[in-house]
């Protein structure tokens, strides 16, 4: 009986997925960026998107760190199978970055695949 009950949690569980079937995800460019707080080794920050969506169902980052380079996207998950209204919404998306050392790093947030906004903060001293 435990058998059977560890295969069909196993079968349940992998048959969930975070996304639905017709969500889409795409990266969404920054519009602005405000520095919330730094303190130790955080860095946090408030980026604006002005014309977001009424289907954007979440939104999350992806960064990457290349010495003291900080490369940020965002990406938004929507409702493909909903029809929205074409009416602009501010989003705010708090994007807080742990560092291992302290230091001057530049943060770039993604507006394209050739531009970024930029700013250059010192962390942790």
């Amino acid at each position: 009986m435990k058998i059977f009950s560890i295969i069909l949690m196993i079968t349940i569980l992998s048959s969930c997925s975070v996304f639905e079937e017709d969500d889409i995800i795409q990266p969404i460019p920054i519009d602005s960026v405000f520095v919330n707080n730094t303190s130790n080794l955080t860095a946090e920050f408030i980026a604006k998107i002005y014309c977001g969506s009424y289907c954007w169902k979440n939104t999350y980052y992806e960064k990457s760190i290349n010495g003291n380079n900080v490369f940020i996207k965002t990406f938004v998950i929507s409702d493909g199978s909903s029809v929205c209204p074409a009416v602009c919404v501010e989003y705010q998306i708090p994007i807080n970055i742990v560092l291992s050392v302290s230091g001057s790093y530049t943060f770039h947030f993604w507006k394209s695949d050739t531009s970024s906004i930029d700013t250059t903060i010192i962390v942790g001293e």
